[in-house]
């Protein structure tokens, strides 16, 4: 019997957020290029277009391990295996270091980081028995540095890389193979409009220390919210969709890449810091992103 195809992907949101316009996108492409896929999300009547579609949605949230064991219980019973596992499903927590609440921190944690790690052990015995399967994570141009004021969201996309490549050799002898996604900033995604939409906590001493920061934090990425036409850095900004077909050729590629770089910053940016060092490499971003 030929190995599943099935694709689950995590994080197929309604609205708002790199989970939801990416994996939207991604589950549209795949649905229409043949392969059986399952858009899983916490809100299943905001996937009801998706369903039209013929897509099957499930009611998935990578913090609850009962809805995950669900969702690929469902996928082997009608394929026999989970063929294709795209871990999309992330939020951006935004606050310095030092004043967001350690409880926001853990649930980032648990979404960003620890669902998809759950999420991937649960789908790996299929696939070894099957002899067979993509694993995708979904990073970041943020996976590959760090700036001020979005800390922990960038140490959870450093942490899935670090497992991506851990976990790429341990599931090798079962021909599993893991791709990870490095989008550059995807135009529309994670983008404030004001300093109240960054959820900061009201608990915290953020907006007071660096209401100057935040506002210029919200300013800065105006460059990134204008989807018709952007301007300025925006211009260097991918789409929904350029990602979506990359991770088509992810898990289509017989050899597929061990990572796939998305858009010009996240290419140039990468080569650059090993070039100029650590000193250079923090005046550029000094320079180049606000701070405090």
């Amino acid at each position: 019997m030929s190995p599943s195809r099935a694709v689950l992907i995590t994080g197929v949101n309604s609205s708002g957020g790199l989970s939801s316009g990416t994996g939207r996108a991604t589950a549209l492409r795949l649905h229409r290029a043949g392969h059986p896929v399952y858009a899983t999300g916490r809100d299943l009547e905001g996937l009801e277009d998706l369903a039209a579609e013929g897509i099957t949605t499930l009611r998935v949230d990578v913090t609850d391990e009962a809805s995950m064991a669900a969702a690929v219980k469902r996928v082997t019973e009608d394929h026999g295996a989970v063929g294709v596992l795209v871990n999309n499903a992330a939020y951006s927590l935004n606050g310095t270091i030092g004043e967001t609440p350690v409880e926001q921190v853990r649930r980032q944690f648990e979404t960003n980081f620890f669902g998809l790690a759950r999420m991937t052990q649960l789908v790996l015995p299929g696939m070894r028995e099957q002899r067979s399967g993509r694993i995708v994570m979904m990073s970041s141009i943020f996976g590959l540095f760090a700036t001020p004021g979005r800390g922990y969201y960038q140490a959870t996309k450093h942490a899935l890389e670090a497992i991506s490549d851990s976990l790429r050799l341990e599931v090798a002898p079962w021909d599993i193979k893991v791709a990870v996604i490095e989008p550059s900033p995807i135009l529309g995604s994670f983008v404030p409009t004001t300093v109240g939409d960054l959820g900061l906590s009201a608990s915290s001493s953020d907006s007071d220390l660096y209401a100057d920061f935040w506002q210029r934090f919200v300013d800065w990425h105006g460059a990134y919210r204008e989807v018709e036409h952007p301007t300025g850095r925006g211009r260097t900004s991918v789409r929904s969709g350029q990602v979506a077909k990359v991770v088509e050729r992810a898990i289509t590629d017989r050899k597929p890449r061990i990572r796939y770089r998305v858009g010009i910053p996240v290419r140039l940016l990468g080569p650059q810091r090993a070039i100029f060092g650590d000193r250079a490499w923090e005046v550029f971003v000094k320079r180049f992103f606000p701070q405090p």
